[in-house]
């Protein structure tokens, strides 16, 4: 044999022990999966890049509770993992030090400070400043500096601060119902078809740009996505989502550390939020307000309240901090590489747009299981109806504005929102967390340290044991059942995350979805316009849907 021929076997000698060793020496070779998630990565980036159902189910539906997906990582369907994994109490970071294969190939001892209980796949979700990481709430994995963090913004967005926001999406419901009467309502034809999966994206979008900066975009009254802003968050989040199940391949495009250094230095210029510019006018309409005392809305809204805790919280609050903050809050950890830097540090406050994209979602899944539901549309308004006093006379208004706080005690309203939520969770991903050195025991299995392990909302939402053999039908009845049942049920609920990384917006999602499908069912006569039509779900990050067209005409019943 040649010296070619030699090194030639040489390398596929080195690869294929390489594989085995994936295979076999994580300790993971009894639990069961498809062959080829035992020696790579690379079949979970292909199994999502071509999934178009829900993910990993079928996975689950073949090989049980507990699959591998990976070389190390493991899905997990029981909903007890939920608390195992994520539940509040975990130690998981007490460790001093623990030895874990980067997922980046490069083998690092991560030290108690900075233990990552979460998997690189977040790291892909960082945000870049002028060639810099600037981490969200989402992305990092720093366990100090989340809980530094968090326990900084907590306080504005605790449920009993988030009923002093409800002015604000009081005023976006009024915007969003005036326009349907303006562009749809008693129309004839095709021009009284409402997409109402984009019209419910430009509501909550709006929602939080008003909440953030006492200014919306514009989505409802322009009928567009201004500025491209919504698209962008779109790409974002499908990008994090297939990037992320190889990590090491994000370093090679958009956290390109070539890349990263030239724009250090102003060689380079990357890709721009489309939201920026925005954000930036409003910031500094917002200090030129401050010095000349000439602000007509007089209302603190979440930039006065991230202001303010910069001032407050200097050493955990600081200026890159407060960008990851607010790009978090986009629910995507957006890019951005004109803000900061550009601007005077009391100005580091950007765009905040919190929950928006998982309101829209999960309010396109109420609307649409409610009206394609036999008999659930005209039961949730006859509770409606029997309950709620129409607020428009005591706000001047045509239109009927609910109260959040009487919606949240409707016993069939909130037993058709949580039916929504668990059939169509709005994140698509399966969060990861990294076990400890020590090893857990996660639904009765040891999983040894250094594992990723998780669950995904739309596996364990479907547990049979736990919803029903109807699991997989909208039954809004199974949540009016006894109190056992029901807490049992809720424990296993994953929409907005669980433990101490829950979605920090969580609260202002509900007041969305709480205040504007009663105000709607209560102004509105709604309709599907093909009631044999399903919509059509696309499968990513965030599970979005499209084809769900309705018709509105004004109620004369009332």
């Amino acid at each position: 044999m040649t010296l070619r021929s030699w090194l030639g076997l040489a390398l596929i000698v080195t690869v294929g022990i390489r594989f085995l060793s994936f295979r076999y020496i994580y300790g993971l070779r009894r639990f069961k999966g498809p062959l080829l998630a035992s020696f790579t990565d690379a079949w979970r980036f292909v199994y999502h890049c071509r999934n178009t159902g829900i993910p990993f189910r079928d996975l689950h539906d073949r090989f049980g509770d507990v699959v591998r997906v990976g070389p190390n990582v493991l899905s997990f369907r029981d909903p007890q993992a939920i608390r195992d994994i994520f539940g509040a109490g975990k130690n998981w970071d007490k460790v001093r030090t623990i030895q874990v294969r980067s997922l980046r190939g490069v083998p690092t001892e991560i030290l108690m400070n900075v233990l990552p209980l979460k998997s690189d796949v977040y790291f892909v979700n960082a945000a870049v400043s002028m060639g810099e990481y600037a981490h969200t709430l989402f992305s990092s994995t720093d366990p100090n500096w989340h809980k530094n963090v968090r326990r900084a913004m907590n306080p504005f967005f605790t449920q009993t601060t988030v009923l002093t926001y409800e002015p604000f999406v009081e005023r976006t419901i009024e915007v969003f119902m005036a326009e349907m009467d303006n562009r749809f309502v008693n129309r004839y034809g095709t021009g009284n078809v409402i997409d109402f999966p984009t019209w419910l994206y430009y509501f909550t979008f709006d929602v939080m740009s008003d909440l953030t900066y006492s200014k919306p975009h514009g989505f409802i009254t322009h009928g567009e996505d201004m500025h491209g802003i919504i698209g962008w968050v779109m790409s974002f989040v499908n990008y994090s989502f297939i990037v992320g199940q190889m990590p090491w391949v994000d370093m090679l495009l958009r956290h390109n550390l070539i890349l990263m250094w030239l724009e250090r230095r102003g060689w380079y210029a990357g890709n721009t939020f489309p939201g920026a510019t925005f954000a930036i006018q409003r910031i500094r309409e917002r200090e030129q307000e401050k010095l000349t005392g000439n602000g007509t809305d007089k209302r603190e809204d979440l930039l006065d309240k991230f202001r303010r805790a910069k001032q407050e919280r200097p050493e955990h609050i600081t200026d890159k901090a407060v960008l990851g903050l607010s790009l978090s809050t986009m629910l995507a950890g957006a890019e951005t590489r004109s803000g900061p830097s550009s601007l005077s540090p009391s100005e580091n406050h950007l765009y905040s747009y919190l929950a928006s994209e998982y309101s829209a979602i999960s309010l396109t899944a109420i609307f649409y299981y409610v009206l394609r539901t036999p008999g659930c549309y005209s039961k949730l308004r006859e509770e409606l109806d029997k309950h709620l006093q129409p607020a428009s006379s005591a706000t001047n208004s045509t239109y009927f504005q609910t109260p959040f706080s009487e919606a949240r005690e409707l016993p069939y309203l909130h037993a058709c929102i949580q039916e929504a939520f668990r059939m169509h969770p709005a994140f698509g991903m399966m969060p990861e967390r990294i076990v400890p050195p020590s090893g857990a025991t996660i639904c009765g299995n040891f999983i040894p340290g250094g594992t990723l392990v998780g669950c995904n909302g739309w596996v364990v939402q479907r547990h049979e044991n736990t919803f029903g053999e109807d699991f997989d039908t909208y039954r809004p009845e199974r949540w009016l059942a006894d109190a056992e049942r029901t807490r049992g049920m809720e424990r296993a609920m994953f929409q907005f995350g669980a433990g101490t990384h829950v979605c920090l917006g969580q609260h202002i999602a509900l007041m969305e979805i709480y205040k504007l499908v009663p105000s709607l069912m209560r102004t509105y006569e709604i309709s599907l316009v093909d009631p044999e039509k399903e919509w059509t779900i696309i499968t990513g990050g965030n599970m979005r849907q499209r084809d769900f067209n309705v018709r509105m005409k004004r109620r004369s019943d009332l």
